[in-house]
């Protein structure tokens, strides 16, 4: 356990460092530009505080069967000591009652013994702190998830509009967008030709995205070329960069729904298809991160 939580404070503050970076960042660039790396920032805490719940949960079980192993192997090492030495069966009989009956004796095994069950207490009641943390953490996600789906219940509501499920499976935002072309314009363009669209587009137009190209595990900046090749060739997963670019390239706005403010509205620089697309961005739907979905009026 000491080892874990040592390797996650230097996460914690590696995290910090790259923070501190991106937030420097922001103090440039236009809004939409700032809120997406906002997102990133709030993405890359969450994800870290998740994945270090998890690691802790897994050694807390681990750790329970090792105690017990521990135990069982400390007996019979030293009643192997004593078949070794000959003990008579008075002597092995009084070694067992102390080991049953755990009374202090001036012995050295029995003061090495004391030593390791006092550790393995204050192990063991670490990792129930840690694993209560664990749990009051994933409280804490069911909540927020809870509570986005009552506003975002509201939030289509009013504007008359329902949710069309995306799989989670890195392409949401580009599987959303390619629902609405088809089922609004007749357009068919599958995810990976919206990524090679938004990628181009990127890559044409770099001086407006420069220093907003973040690499999703480290935050750092990404120089454009490699961005873009992330975009096309991985799962990457799209933010506010792909959705304008694709509103620019495609010519058609998009309207992206959510619970932390205003519909966010990408207008193009020239209009080829008045009817917005309309998505719904979703911050704790799926506790994995990001995700979008498709949004459909009700009177289609």
């Amino acid at each position: 356990m000491e080892e874990l939580l040592s390797k996650q404070r230097e996460e914690c503050k590696e995290l910090q460092s790259k923070i501190t970076n991106l937030r420097k960042q922001l103090k440039e660039g236009n809004k939409k530009q700032k809120r997406a790396l906002q997102q990133k920032i709030s993405q890359m805490e969450a994800d870290l505080s998740q994945k270090h719940a998890t690691e802790r949960q897994k050694l807390d079980k681990g750790d329970e069967e090792t105690n017990e192993t521990q135990q069982e192997d400390l007996l019979n090492t030293l009643l192997q000591q004593m078949e070794d030495t000959k003990i008579t069966t008075a002597e092995k009989s009084s070694v067992q009652s102390s080991l049953n009956t755990k009374e202090n004796t001036p012995q050295q095994p029995k003061k090495s013994r004391n030593r390791q069950k006092e550790r393995l207490e204050r192990r063991k009641a670490e990792m129930k702190k840690m694993s209560e943390q664990a749990e009051l953490e994933s409280e804490k996600m069911a909540d927020l998830k809870n509570e986005e789906k009552k506003k975002f219940s509201k939030i289509l509501e009013e504007a008359g509009l329902v949710a069309v499920d995306i799989p989670a499976d890195g392409n949401c935002l580009f599987a959303s967008i390619s629902h609405q072309l088809n089922y609004h314009h007749n357009v068919k363009l599958n995810s990976q030709a919206l990524r090679n669209k938004s990628a181009d587009y990127v890559l044409k137009h770099c001086e407006q995205f420069e220093g907003f190209l973040l690499d999703e595990e480290s935050g750092e900046v990404l120089p454009v070329s490699d961005y873009c090749n992330e975009i096309r060739n991985n799962s990457k997963w799209g933010s506010d960069i792909e959705i304008q670019a694709l509103a620019n390239s495609l010519e058609v706005p998009v309207h992206v729904y959510n619970t932390e403010g205003p519909v966010l509205k990408f207008n193009p620089s020239t209009v080829k298809f008045e009817k917005p697309l309309c998505i719904a961005y979703y911050q704790h739907l799926f506790g994995l991160g990001a995700h979008y979905n498709s949004l459909l009026y009700r009177d289609n």
